[in-house]
C-alpha cells in the first residue's frame, strides 16, 4: 500500500514500462509525490533456487533502469524502488491502494505482457483504487514532458454519469497542476426514425448542451485558472475521442458510463482509447 502523495508505476524492463516510469516521473514532480517504482515477476512452476535468484536480480537491474530513466526526467525526485514476487495484477493493486495514481505502458513483456489487452487490463480498469493512467503515444523530451503546456490540452470525455464526475475531478486537478487548458468533449448518438426530423435533432442538441454545462459548472468555479473549452459530438464517443487524443497532453475518462457514452472504459470506447489513442489514457473509476 502506498501513501496519497505517492504514484506508482508498474515497470517490467520494456521500453512501454520506461515510458511509463518517465510519464509517472513528471507526474510526480509537477504534483510533489514520490514515485515508487514496482517490478512484479512470477516464478515458473517448481524452478530451481538458483532460477529464482537470477529472476530476482534481473528484475532488480530493470528496476534500476527504470530508475534511471525517471531520474534523468526530474534529477531531484525521490525515487522507491520495490520488487515483488507474485501475480502483476494483484501485486499493483496492492501497490497502488492509497497511491494518488497508477501508471503503466500499453503492453510489456515478461510479466505484463498483455498488460492492457485482455483480462489482466480489464481487472486493472475496473478494480484499481486509483486513477489509473496508460501511458500512450510519442516518445516525448524530458524538457517537453516536465515544462508548462498551455498548448497541448487535458481531455476529458463527459456523459453526466458518477464515473463522468470523477473523471471531471481528476482532469481538472490536472489541468491546473500543468497549467494547460482543458476541453471537455460530450459525444451524443441519437437516432431518429425520420431522417428528416431535423427540427428533432436540433432540440436534442440543445438539450446535450445543456447538461454539458451543467456538468461543468461546479468545476470551473472550483478551478477558475483552468482554460475550458466545451466541444459537443454527434457521433460515436469512441471515434471522437481518439481522434481528440491527436494533439492532447492526457485523455481522461470514467471506468464505467451510462446513457448515450455508454459503458465507456470497459466496452468499445474503452478498447478504442486503449489501443488506438495518441496520447496517455487516465481511467477513474466512481467513488474516487
Amino acid at each position: 500500500m502506498s501513501l496519497p502523495g505517492t504514484v506508482v508505476a508498474g515497470v517490467d524492463g520494456s521500453d512501454h514500462a520506461t515510458e511509463a516510469a518517465r510519464w509517472a516521473a513528471a507526474e510526480a514532480a509537477r504534483n510533489r509525490c514520490v514515485l515508487r517504482l514496482v517490478r512484479a515477476y512470477r516464478l515458473p512452476p517448481s524452478s530451481a533456487p538458483e532460477a529464482s535468484s537470477l529472476l530476482w536480480s534481473h528484475a532488480h537491474h530493470q528496476l534500476w533502469k527504470a530508475a534511471h530513466h525517471a531520474r534523468a526526467v526530474v534529477p531531484e525526485l525521490a525515487v522507491e524502488q520495490t520488487v515483488v514476487e507474485g501475480d502483476p495484477t494483484e501485486v499493483l493493486l496492492r501497490e497502488a491502494a492509497g497511491a494518488r495514481v497508477l501508471v503503466v505502458g500499453p503492453r510489456g513483456v515478461g510479466g505484463f505482457a498483455g498488460l492492457l489487452v485482455g483480462s489482466v487490463g480489464t481487472a486493472l480498469a475496473r478494480r484499481a483504487p486509483c486513477p489509473l493512467v496508460v501511458v500512450r503515444g510519442p516518445v516525448l523530451s524530458d524538457d517537453a514532458l516536465v515544462r508548462t503546456d498551455r498548448v497541448r490540452p487535458v481531455v476529458v470525455g463527459v456523459d453526466g454519469s458518477p464515473a463522468s464526475e470523477t473523471a471531471l475531478a481528476f482532469a481538472f486537478a490536472e489541468a491546473d497542476a500543468w497549467a494547460a487548458p482543458l476541453v471537455a468533449l460530450h459525444a451524443w448518438v441519437e437516432y431518429l426514425e425520420d431522417p428528416d426530423a431535423l427540427t428533432g435533432l436540433a432540440e436534442l442538441e440543445e438539450q446535450e448542451h445543456e447538461v454539458l454545462a451543467e456538468r461543468l459548472a461546479g468545476w470551473t468555479g472550483k478551478y477558475p485558472a483552468v482554460r475550458v473549452s466545451r466541444e459537443l459530438v454527434h457521433g460515436p464517443p469512441a471515434r471522437a475521442l481518439v481522434a481528440r487524443s491527436a494533439d492532447a497532453r492526457l485523455v481522461v475518462v470514467g471506468s464505467v458510463g451510462r446513457g448515450r457514452l455508454g459503458s465507456a472504459l470497459l466496452g468499445s470506447t474503452g478498447r478504442a482509447l486503449l489501443h488506438h489513442a495518441h496520447a496517455p489514457v487516465a481511467v477513474v473509476s466512481p467513488g474516487l
